[in-house]
């Protein structure tokens, strides 16, 4: 696949995830998952914990749609 189709892939996915989409803890989760970690170093419940679930979450679905 393309980079550009990567990426329409990938904003696709992330629009299913807003707000969390736009907070760090999202994009740090969705890399750690890519490297093979998803563990999540955040107090369950809080913001910073969801969003590094939904980042781990979008990087699955990313991974599939991609055949990555």
């Amino acid at each position: 696949m393309s980079a550009i189709t990567n990426k329409l892939i990938f904003d696709l996915i992330t629009q299913n995830y807003h707000p969390y989409d736009r907070h760090a803890e999202f994009g740090r989760g969705f890399s750690a998952c890519q490297s093979g970690e998803v563990h999540n170093p955040h107090e369950a419940d809080s913001v910073s914990a969801r969003a590094w679930d939904r980042g781990v979450e979008a990087a699955r679905m990313f991974k599939r749609a991609t055949g990555g």
